[in-house]
């Protein structure tokens, strides 16, 4: 079993919360990626497994340069709940909670750079716990099968092309169980061309990383509880 993380317009449209660069930053710092440069300074890496057509990739730190990333929420907004993982304008976000919960179950030194709350005046607002930019950095690259998983068989509207590789993980259940040992990962087209931006706010999750986040009742977290998710229903099994 893998689970499949993205969040629903729904959440958004809850929040209206947008990431922008911090106030008074300066033009040195950097709040983004440039994704494209990014993703082509990713390294091969040993494989947790070998399984033909299955690449393991990690992504460099970031942590030599400066960040600095806001949330600002429109007016009314801001003191709305926000969900433990979010996934919005190309970037994740994450609580404490949930960090330290990846930080127990896997391995791999991931990056969180803290975020500021500001109101839609850029004022600073007081949070209830700390926040994140989450950038994990394990990516897999699965060769598609001949066949492209439907909708219909998912449960759930795929990304284009950034999706083709699901219908080789349904077919093969000893691929399903391998990746299945995997924390954490997203996934990485071979074709540069075949990367969509909304890819990057797709996470797949292991099974036990998944108890775990169930175990302490994170929000933003729910399995859907029928094909394509009721309102803010975020996670997929596969």
């Amino acid at each position: 079993m893998i689970y499949r993380f993205l969040s629903k317009l729904a959440t958004q449209e809850r929040l209206e919360a947008f990431p922008v660069p911090r106030p008074n930053s300066n033009m040195q710092e950097r709040w983004g990626v440039g994704w494209v440069h990014f993703e082509k300074k990713f390294k091969p890496t040993m494989p947790i497994f070998q399984q033909q057509g299955v690449k393991f990739w990690l992504a460099p730190s970031i942590t030599d340069r400066p960040v600095g990333i806001s949330l600002r929420f429109h007016q009314g907004k801001e003191f709305e709940p926000l969900p433990d993982l979010w996934g919005v304008g190309g970037k994740l976000f994450i609580s404490e909670r949930a960090k330290k919960i990846i930080e127990t179950h896997d391995e791999l030194s991931h990056e969180y750079f803290p975020v500021e709350f500001i109101d839609y005046q850029e004022r600073s607002l007081p949070n209830r716990q700390p926040y994140y930019w989450f950038i994990q950095r394990r990516f897999l690259t699965v060769t598609p099968s001949e066949r492209i998983a439907k909708a219909t068989e998912l449960g759930f509207y795929p990304a284009p092309y950034g999706e083709d590789f699901l219908a080789r993980v349904k077919d093969s259940t000893n691929l399903k169980e391998q990746i299945g040992q995997i924390p954490l990962w997203q996934h990485l087209a071979e074709d540069i061309g075949k990367r969509s931006a909304k890819e990057r706010s797709i996470v797949y999750f292991g099974p036990t990383l998944m108890a775990a986040f169930q175990e302490a009742q994170l929000g933003g977290l729910d399995v859907y509880s029928k094909k394509y998710g009721i309102g803010e229903e975020s996670v997929c099994a596969i």
